[in-house]
């Protein structure tokens, strides 16, 4: 029996693995462009804090249109100094949104990006955020509307909202092929489901004179207005009532307003600091980030009681998995077993 143990434990760290400052991220994706195959050049950040038992959260971060994923990181590596920060260069130093020089597969590389961090010990699988800028913000979005893994539970895009080609005739789409060109709505084409149980902030200024605030053309794209395209996102999470007045709320003596749907899931801010954000906002968005759901609390009002035992029962009946608060005894599903937990947490409380 001892042996055993010990087998057991040798084939345990062989196995293992933990990201840091000099892992090798090797993604590879081949298109026309680069028929040979391309690597996405990663940087990467590890916090030099213990890591938790849970593993650490991670945060991807998407550049700007002409940025880096090296530069972009120098921003994050000491204000978010809790999470592992991954940050990837796209091609031509773009993202492939609409009419940008790359018409590669960025996506994709997402996608398995995000699958093999979440393979590594001192990573938790179930927190992977992304924090997008402007070009990188256009490409949050796709990810929010596109990549259906429940672990990317937290999407924060700056300067930059929904694009009509992202959301048109009451639906949101998606291309299957090239971007942009001549093609209606920039070959976004096929229609698509958002997944369930992510929170979403969005941040934008009302004196952007790169992206149009209130919506419009702008960089080869058309853009919705701010305010709609949060209440969009919104509804797409399970929202149904108005959208929030246009005056939004003012946030202390700042000049940033405050969007609020859904109890703290769906935000939007609204301010006035150019193509850029403020110390006030990048604040709040690691507040965003950092905010730590209570399992249960299934509405994001900070206490667990009947209105969230109601939308579990909704989630089972609906079979619906991907809201992490709602698995309340952690085995990956919600099910009736995790009605029955939180109803006798509910009779005990």
């Amino acid at each position: 029996m001892r042996m055993l143990q010990i087998i057991m434990l040798f084939i345990t760290i062989i196995y293992s693995e933990e990201l840091v400052n000099s892992s090798q991220i090797n993604i590879s994706k081949n298109w026309f462009q680069e028929p040979s195959g391309w690597i996405y050049p990663m940087d990467i950040n590890i916090p030099d804090s213990i890591t938790p038992n849970e593993g650490f959260p991670v945060c991807i971060l998407l550049h700007g249109f002409g940025g880096n994923g090296a530069q972009f990181i120098q921003q994050y590596q000491n204000i978010l100094n809790n999470h592992i920060l991954i940050a990837p260069t796209g091609y031509m130093n773009s993202w492939n949104i609409s009419d940008e020089p790359s018409e590669a597969p960025d996506l994709e590389m997402i996608a398995d990006l995000v699958n093999q961090l979440q393979s590594y010990d001192n990573i938790n699988p179930d927190k992977v955020r992304i924090i997008g800028f402007s070009n990188g913000s256009a490409l949050a979005n796709r990810i929010f509307i596109e990549n259906s893994n429940s672990g990317i539970d937290i999407i924060c895009t700056i300067v930059s909202q929904l694009s009509e080609a992202q959301y048109h005739d009451n639906n949101f789409y998606y291309p299957a092929n090239e971007t942009g060109g001549n093609q209606e709505f920039d070959g976004y084409n096929n229609m698509i489901t958002p997944i369930l149980g992510r929170k979403y902030l969005n941040i934008g200024n009302i004196n952007d004179p790169i992206i149009p605030y209130y919506g419009g053309e702008a960089v080869g794209v058309i853009f919705l207005n701010s305010l709609n395209a949060a209440f969009i996102i919104a509804k797409s999470q399970g929202y149904d009532g108005n959208i929030l007045s246009e005056g939004g709320v003012q946030l202390g003596n700042s000049s940033v307003y405050e969007y609020n749907y859904l109890s703290n899931q769906i935000i939007h801010l609204k301010g006035n600091s150019g193509h850029n954000i403020d110390n006030f906002q990048r604040e709040y968005l690691i507040d965003f980030l950092n905010y730590s759901q209570i399992i249960g609390d299934l509405n994001n009002d900070g206490v667990v009681n009947n209105s969230d035992f109601l939308m579990l029962l909704s989630f089972v009946i609906g079979g619906n998995d991907s809201v992490s608060a709602a698995d309340i005894n952690f085995d990956s599903e919600v099910d009736i077993f995790d009605l029955l937990l939180l109803s006798d947490f509910l009779q005990n409380m």
